[in-house]
């Protein structure tokens, strides 16, 4: 096999503005792109409504094939997306292995990702995750009001593993970058409306195209209202409704040949209602002494507690179920997100090298309200209050010579937050307060080298250093707890990198092997601080991760990905919430090590059917000293799993075309994502455990003959499983769980120009 020609960054020719790729990812995409026409044959219909494409990434900052990429990557096209009836952005976790999503308080206010078991184990906004949010290349460091921003995508990638010697922002877990479509040199339109259960109406639009000769933009909304999918059994009303919009303009100009600039303006806005919580009794009777109740008629509501002598059932009169919650909430459980977003991104393409600068700022208002209890008695009504504001600048340079392939470039994050979380009203009359400010900054320099040590072997080196440094301060208000005034202060370093091999045996196949390290910078408690120790700095945590994959393409058709991976977090950061009178602790938990497989297949089956299917073993167990109490048991974190990190997860969708001649196409697809059991909590008390259960969804679309426009019908959550997201503990004898959403269904209209 001849040398491959390396390129760092895709380059664009003069003439016709279209971006040159690199000789291998040219040769790659050539030969995938071959053999899927030839799987397809000549049914046109196939070929149009198809999901199985070959998705261009930029997982290691240049354009490349995502199979010729040594890193374990899933993608998704917008096209993909939108063919596939994904809503959100998020929806893709139902279809990458070891991926998990959880919102405690609503997708909106506060979602959290899952990547083979690392996540944010901490509801308080003073913290970041180590699975990292991109949007456009630009990082949010509070991810809350990300979801209604995620529409009009080009793609969406998933890099598990540590990430650092690429990306702006050093992170443990991994990370999820979603990219948005850019301005056309052809003017291009689309709107889609849908109309769904719970009187949900969508309305989606995109306009794009040139300006003039030089200058290109376009703009994309969305807007989404429901009556909300729970009923306040205490008066009446909808919970967990929506009523969102987003926006995101951008203009993107020629300043030369070699240089362009792309300008984006982006913002969001919910006001709506959070969540409501299901009331679990722990107790057997309503007294002092009484025995627990089995976790299976906890779960159901039927047990009750000494501290409101009452069950979930008859919290919800007899209603209970992911519908039907209570709350006794003065004022409601208001959700009100305002973002407001720019950037601005130079790309100057020189002889050896190109430059990137991305300058990005970032503002968050947030307020929040929950009840704790989930009952009609005024007990634990809380509500929380973000303003941040983020500001990030980055400039990489990249280059090439003809064995090697280099990226190197400098970061620099400030990020101010004012948070405040009350308590107002309980049963008696008692009023917790606490004011925080949270100032963070930090820089980094990175980089990453390939060299081609033969025709077939790359190594891969990459290194990073990071200082940060973050400044708090707690103002208490009248409080149940110590009221405790105090600022801190907190320095950290690191030196972070990654060495691997790649090994490209054939035409179409990559194995490679990896170790890479990363590392998450300690923080501070922003909430529930009930002893003046809850508010010392938290240290970081650091991880180390070998892994070893596989990609290739079997009978020129079936594209199979696989990887395996074992890695050891020291110092884990994870925050328990003791009870309502103890307030939360946030610690370094201890070790935990974790080890799992990924496997990732695409196959045409038929020349009118075609399947996605995936799956994933994950074992992770902490090594820890620490002990927690929960509803009075004593639990060690010794030999504990991570929480949302179920053992075995698999995904498949299965898509069948029909073509209609002159009349049209018409696809069917279904869905499927199984989870096994897995805890909610770090302590893994039997509160939290979530049984095994799977989600299913359907959808038959027709499609006009050009495809210009389609009309589908859809349903998710088929056999309406019922099952928790969250789960907590608050009381010695009582706690509440968070469900997940029942079934929907609805109609949807697309058309594009």
């Amino acid at each position: 096999m001849p040398a491959p020609n390396r390129s760092t960054h895709h380059h664009s020719d003069a003439q016709t503005n279209q971006p040159v790729l690199p000789r291998r990812a040219h040769r790659t995409l050539l030969a995938s792109a071959i053999a899927l026409s030839t799987a397809l044959g000549t049914n046109t219909g196939f070929a149009q409504q198809s999901v199985l494409e070959e998705v261009t990434v930029t997982a290691q900052k240049r354009e490349q094939s995502m199979q010729d990429v040594s890193v374990a990557v899933s993608a998704f096209s917008g096209d993909a997306i939108d063919k596939m009836g994904f809503e959100e952005g998020l929806d893709i976790t139902q279809q990458v292995p070891n991926m998990n999503f959880f919102a405690i308080f609503g997708e909106a206010s506060s979602p959290s990702v899952s990547l083979r078991g690392i996540s944010l184990v901490n509801f308080s906004d003073s913290w970041e995750s180590p699975v990292s949010i991109y949007v456009d290349d630009v990082y949010r460091g509070n991810p809350a009001g990300s979801a209604i921003q995620l529409f009009d995508l080009e793609r969406v990638e998933v890099l598990r593993g540590p990430q650092g010697t690429l990306y702006g922002r050093n992170t443990t877990g991994g990370l999820v970058h979603y990219v948005s479509r850019k301005p056309t040199e052809t003017l291009e339109a689309t709107a889609s409306a849908s109309y769904g259960t719970y009187s949900e109406r969508i309305l989606e639009g995109t306009v794009s195209g040139p300006l003039s000769e030089t200058v290109r933009g376009r703009v994309a909304i969305k807007s989404t209202h429901n009556d909300g999918w729970q009923t306040n059994t205490v008066n009446g009303e909808k919970l967990n409704d929506t009523d969102s919009f987003g926006y995101r303009t951008q203009l993107e100009i020629d300043l030369a040949d070699n240089a362009g600039l792309l300008l984006n303006v982006h913002g969001s806005k919910a006001d709506q209602q959070s969540v409501g919580f299901a009331h679990m009794g722990y107790l057997q009777e309503a007294n002092e002494g009484a025995d627990k109740c089995a976790i299976s008629a906890i779960q159901a509501g039927r047990c009750t507690s000494a501290s409101f002598g009452m069950t979930g059932i008859e919290a919800t009169e007899g209603k209970y179920g992911p519908e039907y919650v209570a709350t006794g909430a003065t004022d409601g459980l208001a959700t009100q997100i305002d973002t407001f977003g720019t950037s601005a991104t130079l790309n100057w393409d020189f002889e050896n090298f190109s430059l990137t600068s991305i300058t990005a700022y970032e503002e968050l208002d947030k307020f929040l309200q929950d009840d704790g209890d989930g009952t009609a008695v005024i007990y634990f009504d809380e509500q929380y209050g973000v303003d941040a504001e983020q500001y990030t600048q980055e400039i990489r340079l990249d280059g090439n010579t003809e064995k090697t392939n280099w990226v190197t470039g400098f970061y620099y994050y400030k990020d101010d937050r004012g948070l405040i979380t009350q308590a107002p009203t309980t049963a008696d009359g008692l009023w917790h307060q606490e004011i925080v400010t949270l100032d963070s900054e930090s820089w980094a320099l990175f980089g990453q080298l390939e060299y081609d040590l033969s025709e077939s072997l790359t190594l891969i080196s990459g290194l990073r250093y990071t200082e940060e440094e973050r400044d708090f301060t707690q103002d208490a208000g009248p409080s149940f707890y110590d009221e405790i005034d105090t600022t801190g202060e907190l320095s950290d370093s690191a030196t972070t990198g990654r060495i691997g091999l790649d090994w490209r045996p054939s035409e179409g196949t990559l194995a490679y092997a990896s170790y890479s390290t990363g590392f998450k910078s300690g923080g501070f408690s922003g909430s529930y601080n009930a002893l003046p120790e809850s508010t010392l700095p938290v240290g970081s945590e650091s991880i180390q991760n070998f892994e070893l994959g596989l990609k290739t393409t079997l009978a020129e058709v079936y594209r199979l990905n696989a990887a395996a991976f074992h890695y050891t977090v020291e110092d884990y950061q994870a925050q328990v919430f003791l009870t309502v009178a103890d307030g939360s602790v946030i610690t370094n938990a201890g070790d935990v090590t974790g080890s799992g497989a990924e496997v990732e297949l695409t196959a045409p089956i038929t020349d009118n059917f075609e399947v996605i299917a995936g799956a994933g073993w994950l074992n992770t167990e902490f090594d820890s000293e620490q002990i927690f109490f929960v509803a009075d048991d004593a639990y060690t974190l010794d030999g504990n799993e991570l929480p949302s990190a179920p053992g075995f997860t698999y995904n498949l969708v299965a898509r069948y075309y029909q073509s209609l001649g002159s009349n049209g196409d018409l696809v069917l697809q279904g869905d499927y994502s199984w989870q096994d059991d897995h805890y909610l909590q770090v302590e893994n008390d039997p509160y939290s455990m979530q049984s095994a259960y799977g989600l299913a969804n359907a959808k038959v679309s027709w499609h006009s003959p050009t495809d210009a426009y389609s009309i589908e019908a859809f349903a998710r959550n088929l056999t309406n499983e019922e099952y928790f997201t969250y789960q907590n503990t608050l009381g010695s004898d009582w706690g509440y769980g968070v469900w997940g959403q029942p079934r929907t269904a609805g109609l949807r209209f697309n058309w594009k120009m």
